[in-house]
């Protein structure tokens, strides 16, 4: 008798890897609440820095009873390029530590316990390789959005001074729109880079290669502007949704310095929940790709022994 053909589980939908990043971090919130308190710490020490730099800079241009002068600004603008210096090292540690708990909410298992120390020391090894690998991606989609722009603004009034063509007009629109569509992909494909730097060995570009290999299967681009156009969508939402929330949340006639603190905390939650949401997605689809890399290599490594 033949054995029974294994029961192959069922493919991924289109949107699955969009349900896994609200799914997981609401089955893992002791990791994610970790990672909440993270970004408070590195959000508040960025912050107790910047008042009083932002504030000696201001006294210092601005002083009405002396003279303007190289040497009175010298300290205080040294002070605020440290400061930008500071807030982008903070803005990568937290992306770092997002990646680094979305891959761990992916592949571990639900009762896997990653406490704060582990999630630092993977943010301390791991935020080089990331920052290259956000620097790459940040000029791969600069010189991608330059490409879209120029075929959009240059090509069509270049066609018809030159020729007046109505073809080369099209295909100016043409490859405008194929621009446009490749900075979309190319956004999922940094996005997605990240992750591999946090969960594969290798640099910035062998991870914008893997990323770029990875999404190259079926749907790729249709998945890939999907997650740019809901993570656009949510990123737009979070200030909005604030501020209808924050009357609501609040009597009537409370104080407006109460309403502004309120505001504002409630869009950082909010603005943190879309980062995670984000991260977490794109982790999914990573993990999801990987998969499917892995049985296509089995299904050939079995054809190759039958």
């Amino acid at each position: 008798m033949a054995p029974a053909a294994t029961a192959q589980p069922p493919a991924p939908g289109a949107l699955t890897f969009l349900k896994q990043g609200v799914v997981l971090p609401a089955r893992r919130p002791g990791l994610f609440l970790r990672l909440f308190a993270l970004n408070v710490v590195l959000s508040a020490a960025v912050h107790l820095f910047g008042v009083p730099v932002m504030a000696s800079l201001d006294a210092a241009v601005n002083a009405a009873d002396a003279e303007f002068s190289i040497s009175r600004v010298c300290l205080p603008m040294g002070a605020g390029v440290a400061y930008l210096f500071l807030y982008l090292a903070v803005w990568l540690a937290r992306k770092v530590a997002a990646a680094c708990a979305a891959v761990a909410a992916c592949s571990g298992g639900e009762r896997d316990v990653v406490t704060l120390g582990s999630l630092l020391r993977r943010v301390r090894t791991t935020l080089l390789r990331v920052s290259a690998t956000v620097a790459l991606g940040a000029v791969l989609w600069a010189a991608c959005a330059a490409a879209c722009v120029a075929a959009a603004l240059v090509a069509p009034p270049l066609a018809i001074y030159l020729t007046g063509s109505l073809r080369l007009l099209l295909l100016g629109a043409l490859l405008a729109a194929l621009a446009l569509r490749l900075c979309f992909h190319l956004e999922a494909v940094c996005a997605m880079a990240v992750v591999v730097t946090a969960a594969e060995p290798g640099g910035a570009a062998s991870a914008v290669a893997r990323a770029w290999r990875l999404m190259r299967g079926a749907g790729g681009g249709e998945r890939a502007l999907v997650y740019v156009v809901a993570t656009w969508a949510l990123q737009m939402a979070a200030g909005p949704v604030g501020d209808l929330a924050v009357p609501r949340l609040l009597p009537s006639g409370m104080d407006r310095v109460v309403v502004l603190v309120v505001g504002a905390c409630l869009k950082y939650v909010l603005n943190f929940v879309v980062d995670v949401v984000s991260m977490t997605s794109i982790a999914a689809y990573y993990f999801e790709c990987r998969k499917r890399e892995d049985d296509d290599k089995e299904k050939e490594k079995a054809g190759h022994i039958d």
